[in-house]
């Protein structure tokens, strides 16, 4: 038998396992050309090719699959089903048989999971792999043609991206809005109370006052009584839940607020973790957990901790997508002590960074099976010469999930005038308690804060554009070109990446349009369903561009393929005949193409596709 995968590590690591060959292709070793556009714009065809440094590969592949049961264990997702279908391209002719093999978890019990659900090739889901091909296609036509005419326009080298140029405008956006918001005024009563010794706070009923006589004149009519009657105490007992195992996101998210570790940062550190067998898959959309893990954490909290930190029955999380419940959230591969964390990683040779972040998915996804937190909340309702003001206290009772688990803020941003939640003493109905002082607080309003790499990823998943499994490489790609920067922990647009997406929405607008792109994430899932089909996407998205002008080979050289064919359609379609001594020059024939294109008004096709 040979295995053959992606990571040299995991590798590795399945060998020491099952004592079997294994190979590695260390991701993608056939693409589109560098040099082209590897595309023919009639059927959309790709002509991919071997990578430089991996043209040895296929000869390598071939030798070593040679009458051999062959395993193609890409990643289980539409890129490494692309990568096994690469491999079994080159060795289905010399291999004994080709089966796919999905591994969520590098560990003994996972592989011959996964060995025992192995299926021949030729009976895999072929959409995985049209959708494959038209996302690389449909994303080779959007950079391929647009980015030379934004180069062009706007005299500078310019990249423009399906869903990389969404993402910066999101920035953009958000900076604009924040640049042009104006702050209100406002203003916040308060009194204070002191009983015994016990100082806390109550709140004025209206809240904000959008004009500062209206709350003066209720303190000049409170100032001479010195105390407020308590007219209603309410006490009720609140429980918090336990937050599901992590999906890629909401660990990106996580990890940039917690640990400071940038998109990238997390999924390189992830993909340690599971290559070295100490977490399953981290590209996933699951919340679900095996129901034999759950035995396993209940078993050890019930011993750890007692009987009252379980459930009476697991907690069951579900998640968004349930066609992503096939799979399962990020987890542990093994239940253990937090205190043996550091020593387990180090034992696979990890560094510190690979620790903290394993040791927040391993909390998480522990607390996730663990009881509520319990509080004891309390409202409290006073009157002071007939105005009212509210206090509202809450003490932790039982600290349930939080005791593995106390970071639970990590999806919301912080508001400035919610409810003080403080320590009340006890206080009944009728009972008048020493009134100290009015506070009147001046505030403004705020705009919205800016994008962290973490509340970026985020949003572009509630938006639908791109896949999880991009957002590392999209964030990486908007600050390498220069679009964006972090700066002290938030995402800050620059220059180009505001000219950028000037120009776009000027000349281009569908191309940085939420919806548009999100829709097209749809269209490629239903590609994977068979529902759809992966030529008309690339229709779809090459339609978006039919007055865009392909680029020449090169300044004052001959013309591209692209651009002859793009040219002659031109010709064809508005009945005109290119002079023989423009068809010799692609700058000369972009020009004619230019001139064609300024005369006529830009009408886009309908396309369903897409639209």
């Amino acid at each position: 038998m040979l295995i053959i995968v992606e990571s040299p590590t995991k590798a590795k690591k399945i060998q020491s396992i099952l004592k079997v060959k294994t190979m590695s292709t260390v991701g993608h070793f056939k693409d589109l050309p560098d040099s082209s556009m590897g595309v023919d714009l009639k059927t959309y065809e790709p002509t991919f090719v071997y990578h430089e440094k991996k043209k040895h590969l296929p000869k390598d592949l071939r030798a070593a699959a040679k009458d051999e049961i062959v395993m193609l264990a890409g990643d289980p997702d539409r890129e490494g089903y692309a990568i096994s279908r690469h491999i079994y391209e080159e060795v289905k002719d010399v291999a004994k048989e080709c089966r796919r093999l999905e591994v969520y978890e590098v560990t003994e019990k996972g592989l011959k999971e996964s060995l025992a659900k192995a299926v021949p090739f030729e009976e895999t889901n072929e959409g995985l792999y049209s959708a494959f091909l038209g996302r690389r296609i449909g994303d080779r036509l959007v950079g391929y043609i647009l980015s030379p005419l934004a180069s062009k326009s706007l005299r500078g080298k310019y990249s423009v991206g399906r869903v990389q140029s969404p993402a910066v405008r999101l920035v953009v956006d958000r900076e604009r809005e924040i640049r042009d918001f104006t702050p209100t005024p406002y203003w916040m009563l308060e009194i204070q109370l002191d009983k015994e010794g016990t100082t806390f706070f109550a709140r004025h009923l209206k809240g904000k006052f959008s004009k500062v006589e209206d709350a003066q004149a209720i303190i000049n009519a409170i100032q001479a009584v010195n105390h407020a009657l308590a007219e209603k105490v309410a006490k009720k007992e609140a429980r918090q839940s336990a937050k599901p195992p992590f999906t890629t996101v909401d660990l990106q998210a996580a990890a940039a607020v917690h640990l400071k570790f940038t998109p990238e940062q997390t999924m390189k550190l992830a993909q340690g973790l599971f290559d070295h067998g100490l977490t399953t898959y981290h590209r996933t959309d699951s919340v679900r957990m095996d129901d034999a893990f759950i035995s396993e954490i209940r078993e050890f909290l019930g011993t750890a901790l007692g009987k009252e930190y379980l459930p009476a029955k697991p907690n069951q999380h579900k998640s968004k997508n349930t066609q992503a419940d096939a799979h399962e959230g990020i987890r542990p591969t093994k239940m253990h002590s937090a205190t043996d964390i550091a020593a387990i990683v180090r034992k696979e040779g990890l560094t510190g960074e690979h620790a903290r972040l394993y040791e927040l998915i391993f909390r998480r996804a522990v607390a996730s099976q663990m009881a509520p937190a319990v509080y004891d909340s309390t409202t409290l309702l006073f009157q002071v010469a007939g105005e009212k003001f509210k206090a509202s206290g809450r003490i932790l009772k039982f600290e349930g999930f939080l005791k593995v688990y106390a970071v639970t803020d990590e999806d919301k941003e912080k508001k400035g005038d919610e409810d003080t939640l403080q320590v009340l003493p006890p206080i009944e109905v009728g009972e008048l308690v020493p009134k100290v002082k009015e506070i009147l607080a001046e505030k403004k309003t705020k705009p919205p804060g800016r994008f962290t790499l973490g509340s970026l990823v985020k949003e572009l998943e509630r938006l639908g554009i791109g896949r999880p499994s991009t957002y590392a490489a999209i964030t990486k790609n908007i600050i390498d070109r220069g679009y964006v920067k972090e700066e002290k922990r938030k995402v800050v647009p620059l220059p180009p990446g505001e000219t950028l997406v000037d120009y776009l929405r000027d000349k281009h607008p569908w191309v940085i349009d939420y919806a548009l792109t999100g829709r097209m994430e749809g269209f490629l899932d239903l590609i994977v369903e068979n529902k759809e089909t992966w030529q008309r996407f690339c229709k779809g998205v090459h339609g978006k561009m039919a007055f865009s002008v392909p680029p020449a080979r090169s300044v004052g050289g001959g013309p591209s393929e692209a651009q002859l064919r793009f040219a002659r359609d031109l010709a064809t379609k508005n009945k005109l005949t290119i002079p023989e001594e423009t068809l010799q020059s692609g700058k000369n024939l972009s020009m004619w193409i230019e001139g064609v294109v300024r005369r006529k008004e830009p009408q886009e096709e309908k396309n369903d596709a897409i639209e």
